[in-house]
């Protein structure tokens, strides 16, 4: 696993969690220090296993093109690809630059659990390969 991404910050903030066809929706935060810098093309969503006790990836959300002015900032497209093999879903979410630090970004990813509750950490990957997981463990 490559090391090129340090300090990840993983902060979840669980804003809706809805019933929709056997599966809940849930919308979580993600800060990324070196998003622009590590041409960083994705996150691994890990779901702690709760027969091994270990992380196994779970949702791949992928960047698609790139970053876009938008009313109000900027924006990018991604996908979310599940275990379950269900075709990805198009979505477009804003990307939050910190002033200080303008590599530096957070955005919204919808995630989509077709299991119960669980216990989860990510990571960012780009072409070297992913970064560290979080140390942040977030409830989803």
């Amino acid at each position: 696993m490559k090391t090129w991404l340090r300090n990840l910050a993983f902060g979840s903030l669980i804003l809706s969690v809805l019933p929709l066809g056997g599966c809940q929706l849930a919308l979580f935060t993600i800060t990324i220090p070196d998003f622009g810098s590590k041409a960083v093309e994705g996150v691994w969503l890990w779901r702690l296993s709760p027969t091994t006790g270990a992380y196994v990836r779970d949702t791949q959300f992928s960047f698609v093109g790139a970053v876009t002015p938008a009313a109000g900032g900027e924006t990018i497209d991604y996908s979310a690809s599940t275990p379950d093999g269900s075709p990805p879903v198009p979505i477009t979410t804003y990307i939050s630059r910190d002033a200080s630090q303008p590599d530096r970004v957070t955005l919204q990813l919808i995630y989509s659990r077709m299991s119960d509750p669980g216990y989860y950490r990510a990571s960012t990957y780009n072409s070297s390969g992913d970064s560290p997981l979080t140390n942040e463990i977030v409830p989803l």
